[in-house]
């Protein structure tokens, strides 16, 4: 059944603050990045909570994702059963404390992933699907719960039957019987990681009220290792797994109706079901994607060691989750994020921006780091943590300026969770396309192993289109059949306004979609095709269907269609079009009632320095630094093809916002510089004092010459993580005209509090490492410093030097990023602190037009 959207959207209401201010609050602010909380055994008490809620509300998130896991050796006695009174009394109180601060909670519907638990009987365990005496029969996988919490170990259910989930909640439906269940905003349901799941009771039932004929009657087919007809074989194949995406939707929704009963929002990993991920996606409150690795950016300065090759973020499966809230209308599109972003402890903040900007760019609006470990005020350093990297955790040595980073994306997320989805292109999925393949039998559709995609035409019209600067979100068959058309436009399910769909080269479609896009068509619709859809997918009913597809196809000649030539037939549709693209920027767009709201980034290697095209009509552009909160009206040619005048370096990213008049309130002007003379070194004697980390604090430093702190220092140095203090005294050029004043740190290992005579200026934490700070600078001498933190690499390697015990965590210990046996013994020194080199570049102000 669908989503109750009233109440929908009188849930998400309760959960709409979008202020930047700091401090607590009783309305959650999910403007603010959330992280993924995992409770090693339940472990925790009040006192234990309350602190690291405090440590997380002071470094600007906005809440957390409890996630019950396996415990910790030595700590077993403080291990609290999952569900149990004491369990509940503990949520509470997390409930509690995150309200008083201003935070918000979700819970897995379980412990570990996915769900499971020792009460699921094997009746209702996930099972495979094999072939007995010629007959299709279930057998149980024997699965497991991934990660369990201590007596959380059990069977994974069956994620076909609405049944066996009813079986599994109910532990969960006593449990909170009379709790105050305002203290938790949404479950969550990991992605879908039901290995070799690919049968349920109701299977074959399903399947003939589907296809029309019994699936048992072509058992020796389904499992032919060399199929004599691999047309036919793709066939039924593709009408076995329909079923199975249509009985996982049944249990999704299943779900988001217990939960909704209980006034909780869903969010739901999709990807790696065998289904419609658009579908899976539109389903639930909150669909969440999942970034795993790191993407090669050219951006200079940005390194990838340490890091998995084998894992790329594309920004195609990305979308996949924001176009089903665009289509659907869901406000939140979210992202587990920075999994495995590099090895442990070999991440840093600059390495994270390049990633969640791309999140951005792609339609993701609600980010949850991944993640933090309960670690209680007893545990040694390390403390307690889970062994997927990344560490967002008050014991890594960059958490004193992750509140820089979290300000970053609370400015972003502001500007993206407002307005609405403006993007003028729908593009079909042909999804029963993925489906005809003749090879296996369940197909699963994950973020890792990404061929169902590759080399389709899909793929290749969605990045034409990125690349030609079209906005676009995907459709699937099922939303498709809920758009009207309307005033020459195509609304979507959920309200949001389309010129046209587009439907890539497609092999398979439904009837009932080809005769959708005619009727669509009729009423003043756009539809463009690639080319005309060849055939109906599966075996069921084949020639009927075909009879009546073949009638369609003909209405299709003849109603004057637009076929091919897909970027001339936007253009003459109005489509817009950014230049952004053709610039080398990437961007987002959404739609206020006066105007636009961009937010756009340079994820190449190329600066941009000039004047771009906007691809809508503005009168003013108000410019925001997401990285300072600095605002300024921009230069502007207004008219119906608007141009303002940007500057953003490799890793830079900037808001703007448009107005389709003049704005009565007056904006001081935004200024661009440029270079007016010289680059000055800033030479002269740096004193370094260690202020806070370990094992323990290095004695003081002076140097000349900036290099790696393991170099400058002995044996503390070399295994110190934490953060060291940098002054250096200098004098101001004499003579010099400068309207203003670049700082140039050089290279940064990694982050860096800067202080001028004594004033805070700015943390620096992502590329390029420079700033704007003329206004603090005095004529004569100056004071500059530099609170440096480095990565915890050299600290963790002297405890495995050292063979100290801090990898306690049961079942699955540690591991690196290969999942092998994490040792970080050999790690050469990793280089640390304040490398430079330390310039100052004299600056005028630009008058764009002008010069």
């Amino acid at each position: 059944m669908p989503l109750n959207l009233p109440l929908l959207s009188s849930l998400l209401m309760l959960f709409a603050g979008l202020t930047l201010t700091a401090g607590a609050s009783s309305t959650p602010d999910p403007a603010k990045p959330w992280t993924r909380w995992w409770w090693p055994g339940s472990a925790v008490d009040e006192a234990g909570l309350t602190r690291q809620l405090e440590q997380f509300a002071a470094a600007g998130l906005g809440g957390v994702e409890i996630t019950p896991i396996y415990g910790v050796r030595g700590a077993e006695s403080r291990n609290v059963a999952y569900l149990s009174p004491r369990w509940m009394e503990l949520l509470a109180h997390t409930g509690r404390e995150a309200q008083r601060l201003g935070l918000g909670v979700d819970m897995a519907t379980g412990t570990g992933w996915p769900f499971g638990g020792p009460w699921v009987a094997p009746e209702d365990g996930s099972q495979k699907l094999v072939l007995t005496d010629g007959r299709l029969v279930g057998a149980p996988t024997n699965m497991k719960v991934k990660r369990a919490a201590p007596g959380a170990e059990g069977l994974v259910i069956d994620p076909y039957s609405p049944a066996a989930l009813e079986r599994y909640l109910a532990p969960f439906t006593a449990a909170f019987a009379g709790f105050p269940t305002d203290l938790v905003r949404a479950q969550f349901h990991d992605s879908f990681e039901y290995y070799e799941s690919g049968w349920t009771p109701a299977l074959a039932e399903t399947f003939r009220a589907m296809h029309g004929y019994d699936l048992q009657d072509h058992a020796a087919a389904l499992f032919a290792k060399e199929p004599a007809d691999p047309v036919f074989t793709a066939r039924l194949k593709a009408d076995y797994r329909a079923t199975l995406g249509k009985l996982h939707l049944d249990y999704l929704r299943a779900w988001a109706d217990w939960s909704h009963a209980r006034g909780w929002l869903v969010r739901n990993q999709s990807h790696g079901a065998p289904a419609n991920l658009l579908d899976l996606y539109g389903a639930v409150d909150i669909p969440e994607t999942e970034t795993f690795g790191s993407t090669p950016f050219p951006i200079p300065g940005l390194r990838r060691e340490w890091t998995s090759t084998r894992d790329i973020p594309d920004p195609l499966v990305l979308r996949m989750a924001s176009s089903a809230a665009h289509v659907m209308g869901r406000p939140l599109a979210s992202s587990e994020t920075c999994t495995w972003l590099r090895e442990h402890w070999q991440v840093a903040l600059a390495h994270a921006k390049p990633e969640i900007d791309r999140l951005f760019v792609s339609g993701i609006n609600h980010l949850l780091y991944h993640g933090t470990a309960y670690s209680p005020p007893d545990a040694a350093w390390p403390g307690w943590l889970f062994y997927a990297s990344t560490q967002f955790n008050p014991q890594n040595t960059w958490w004193r300026d992750f509140a820089a980073l979290n300000a970053y994306v609370t400015r972003v997320q502001t500007v993206l969770q407002s307005g609405r989805p403006d993007h003028d292109v729908l593009l079909y999925w042909p999804y029963h396309d993925v489906l005809h393949t003749p090879d296996g039998l369940m197909k699963q559709y994950g973020v890792h192993d990404r061929k169902w995609l590759e080399g389709s035409s899909f793929e290749t019209i969605a990045r034409e289109l990125q690349a030609a600067g079209y906005g676009a979100d995907y459709i699937s068959d099922a939303q498709l059949l809920q758009t009207r058309a309307a005033d020459g436009a195509l609304v979507a399910p959920g309200g949001s306004r389309y010129r046209a769909v587009v439907v890539p080269a497609t092999r398979h479609m439904p009837v009932e979609t080809l005769s959708h896009l005619l009727a669509l068509q009729q009423r003043g619709g756009a539809v463009i095709y690639a080319a005309a859809p060849e055939d109906v997918p599966g075996l069921g009913r084949l020639e009927e269907r075909r009879a009546q597809f073949r009638t369609l196809r003909d209405g299709l000649a003849r109603s004057g269609s637009r076929v091919g030539q897909i970027a001339e037939a936007l253009a003459q549709l109005g489509a817009v079009r950014e230049h952004a693209a053709a610039a080398g920027l990437e961007f987002i767009r959404r739609a206020h009632d006066d105007g636009h709201s961009y937010f756009l980034v340079n994820l190449t290697d190329r600066p941009f320095d000039g004047w771009l095209q906007l691809g809508t009509p503005a009168q003013a552009v108000i410019v925001t630094d997401p990285l300072t909160g600095r605002t300024g009206a921009a230069p502007l040619q207004p008219g119906a093809k608007p141009q303002t005048y940007l500057q953003l370096a490799p890793g830079e990213s900037l808001l703007l916002r448009t107005h389709t008049s003049a704005p009565a309130k007056k904006t001081a002007a935004w200024t661009w510089t440029a270079t007016n003379g010289a680059v000055v070194p800033l030479a002269g004697e740096w004193s370094i004092v260690f202020l806070e980390g370990g094992p323990e604090l290095p004695p003081p430093l002076k140097t000349t010459e900036l290099k790696s702190w393991t170099d400058l220092g002995g044996e503390a140095a070399k295994n110190f993580g934490g953060t060291a203090r940098y002054r250096l005294e200098f004098d101001l050029p004499a003579g010099v005209a400068a309207d203003d004043w670049l700082l140039d740190l050089g290279d940064v290992r990694e982050s860096a509090r800067v202080r001028v005579n004594g004033a805070e200026i700015a943390t620096a934490w992502s590329l390029p490492f420079r700033l704007r700070i003329g206004p603090h600078f005095k004529r004569g001498r100056n004071v500059l410093e530099l609170d440096v933190s480095n990565l915890a690499a050299n600290r963790i390697r002297d405890l495995d030097r050292r063979q100290v015990d801090w990898k306690i965590m049961h079942e699955i210990n540690f591991v690196n990023i290969a999942y092998r046996r994490f040792d970080a013994s050999a790690w050469p020194d990793t280089p640390s602190g304040l490398l430079g080199p330390v310039t100052l570049t004299p600056l005028r102000i630009l008058n764009p037009g002008l010069e």
